[in-house]
């Protein structure tokens, strides 16, 4: 092959991975707008673009700028990298690290187990075990996105309810759907579905030593 056609052939996948490059951006674009529940409208209004670029963008019949993708990335609050299809960590945490530390579990662990028991949930065509885990998981993510907003890790705007009164709101929330537990039917098992040295495990025995450290006394 002499360099001609071998310039031919890098520009072809060149342009290749622009193109696929430019089809995850718009499909992403479209996936965060939808999972917040924002129109077209107010999305482009918010990024300081008209609707109609905003939809040419999301349908990928434009290629933005970096700056664009840099204001996206701010406005839905992930990374560039998972916005262009390159990284699939909304955040950059490499959920691929070695989860093992002598502190316990890190938030590798953490996404992995959440997503296993999630995975196990989905699997189990219970909707209202599917439906009771996702009330239970949004308050807690609740919960816990307030005590990162009063300790300046998460804006504060992100809020509509006061800090104090959303903490007590949703303490309640949760107390709420914790006593439904004891309306659940007993049918816990044991069996051959083997999770022994998985995030999940690992995660139940974090909790498990955490619990009798904070209320066993001797």
């Amino acid at each position: 092959m002499d360099n001609n056609e071998e310039k031919k052939t890098a520009k072809k996948q060149s342009k290749a991975r622009s193109k696929e490059s430019v089809s995850s951006f718009a499909k992403m674009l479209v996936t965060l707008r939808n999972e917040r529940n924002i129109s077209q409208k107010k999305a482009s209004a918010d990024l300081g673009i008209s609707q109609a670029l905003l939809s040419h963008y999301e349908k990928g019949i434009r290629e933005c700028g970096l700056d664009f993708v840099i204001r996206c990335s701010e406005y839905y609050g992930v990374t560039t990298d998972y916005l262009l299809g390159v990284s699939n960590s909304r955040t950059g945490i490499d959920l691929s690290l070695d989860e093992g530390n002598d502190d316990g579990v890190t938030i590798s662990t953490i996404a992995k187990g959440t997503n296993m028991l999630l995975d196990v949930i989905g699997a189990s065509k219970n909707k209202n075990a599917i439906q009771f885990c996702l009330d239970y998981y949004t308050l807690c993510l609740y919960r816990g996105s307030l005590t990162m907003a009063k300790a300046g890790v998460l804006p504060k705007e992100m809020f509509k309810l006061d800090l104090n009164l959303g903490r007590e709101l949703a303490s309640a929330a949760i107390a709420i759907e914790d006593a439904k537990f004891v309306f659940v039917e007993d049918k816990s098992r044991t069996g051959s579905d083997s999770m022994s040295d998985t995030p999940i495990q690992s995660l139940i025995e974090l909790a498990e030593e955490k619990i009798l450290s904070n209320f066993y006394i001797e």
